[in-house]
C-alpha cells in the first residue's frame, strides 16, 4: 500500500516542518543570554561610547570584554 518513496518523503518533509519550528522559536527570542543569542548589552555600550566620543566627553564607561568568548 505505501512505498519506501512515500515514507522517505514523509519524514522529509516532517523533518523540515520541525526544523523551521526549532528556527521560530529562535527567532521569537534574540537578545537571551544563551551563546547564540544577539549581544544587545555590548551594542547598547558601543553606542554610547560611540556617540559621547563623538560629543568629546573624557570620562566614557570601559569597553565590553567578552567572558568565555562570549560577549554580552
Amino acid at each position: 500500500m505505501f512505498s519506501a518513496g512515500s515514507c522517505h518523503a514523509t519524514a522529509l518533509v516532517a523533518y523540515t516542518f520541525f526544523g523551521l519550528d526549532a528556527l521560530g522559536d529562535e527567532l521569537e527570542a534574540p537578545f537571551g543570554i544563551q551563546p547564540n543569542a544577539l549581544p544587545i548589552g555590548a551594542l547598547a555600550d558601543m553606542i554610547e561610547i560611540n556617540l559621547r566620543g563623538a560629543l568629546e566627553e573624557t570620562d566614557l564607561p570601559p569597553l565590553p570584554v567578552p567572558v568565555d568568548y562570549l560577549l554580552m
